[in-house]
């Protein structure tokens, strides 16, 4: 975890982030590092009397920092380009030649601190296969694009933190949706990761039933096993040079307003434990015992009036009355 230093010379470690049980509040369990005694604090009284002790962080330490917070594969990577129709599209970082190559024989550029530096600089914009070779991950990524994308997005950040996790908003490329990142404390199956981001979506959608979530895009990693010779869904890198001078591809607060200063906000990430993602994936949604009668249309449908229903009551219902969406689940790929 990050280390901070008050104003009169006191060092902290902050060990973990918790919210209080309305959610309004978030609180800092820290240990001094002189004595090792620890102490709860309140985020604005922390944030008055520290600050974070190494904020200005020479290119070296800053390279070592995203591809630590960032760990997908780093042996390929997907490079960009524009479409004939003007649109960004993404494709393996083959070596030259790669097309008169089988796949088997095909090999790849790596991703090198050069590569990184260039897309800081704009010169380029790269993505990230999340899913390594043994099928394990250390981050998901939810997409949220257009529609209700803020709503939503800050909707799973509330399910999120009322667990006492931490969802990461940033700004997407094209300025009009999020990627909400999710990071582990160790690699876990892709799997698990998906059946996590599954359950938070459930758990979002059961809460806020005035939400259609028609902004989910897809979830990254997209699958649970790495096809043979293949490869995931890539997700674009944030601080692309061009789209980060225009306030996108960065990380936002709940007002969607981007944090002063970017590296400090990644060196303050927080990760999530493997209990506690074993422990999300168990939770089960809430059953709502209807107690009284409900009054109901009968046509080429069943209609009701939704504010005669709680919300949990009303995704009970939709899901007892409902096949699966087909195009919900292609989307995560769990059909």
């Amino acid at each position: 975890m990050a280390v901070f230093v008050s104003l009169d010379g006191i060092v902290v470690e902050v060990l973990d982030v918790f919210s209080s049980f309305n959610g309004d509040s978030e609180f800092f369990l820290c240990k001094r590092l002189k004595d090792k005694s620890q102490f709860v604090m309140e985020r604005s009284q922390f944030e008055e009397m520290f600050q974070l002790q190494s904020s200005r962080l020479t290119t070296q330490e800053k390279l070592q920092l995203f591809t630590s917070v960032f760990a997908g594969r780093y042996d390929v990577y997907a490079k960009n380009f524009i479409n004939e129709q003007g649109k960004i599209q993404y494709f393996p970082s083959y070596d030259y030649g790669w097309k008169q190559l089988p796949p088997e024989k095909r090999s790849f550029q790596t991703l090198t601190n050069s590569v990184l530096k260039s897309h800081f600089r704009g010169e380029a914009a790269i993505g990230i296969f999340p899913m390594h070779l043994d099928d394990s991950c250390y981050f998901l990524v939810l997409d949220l694009d257009e529609g209700d994308w803020k709503e939503a997005g800050l909707t799973i950040r509330r399910i999120a933190r009322e667990r006492q996790m931490e969802a990461h908003l940033e700004i997407s490329r094209s300025g009009y949706g999020l990627h909400i990142w999710f990071f582990f404390e160790e690699a876990i199956l892709s799997r698990k990761a998906r059946l996590f981001g599954k359950k938070l979506l459930e758990l979002a959608m059961q809460e806020s039933m005035q939400l259609s979530f028609d902004s989910f895009d897809g979830m990254f990693p997209n699958q649970d096993v790495l096809p043979k010779g293949g490869f995931d869904n890539l997700i674009s890198l944030p601080f692309q040079g061009e789209a980060y001078h225009q306030g996108r591809t960065v990380f936002v607060d709940e007002h969607f307003q981007p944090y002063e200063d970017q590296w400090r906000y990644l060196q303050e990430i927080q990760r999530i434990s493997t209990a506690k993602v074993a422990l999300l994936i168990q939770e089960e949604l809430g059953k709502q015992e209807l107690d009284k009668e409900l009054k109901v249309v009968l046509s080429n449908m069943i209609q009701l009036e939704k504010s005669s229903v709680t919300s949990k009551a009303l995704f009970f219902l939709k899901n007892m009355a409902s096949f699966s969406n087909p195009e919900f689940y292609s989307r995560l790929k769990l059909e």
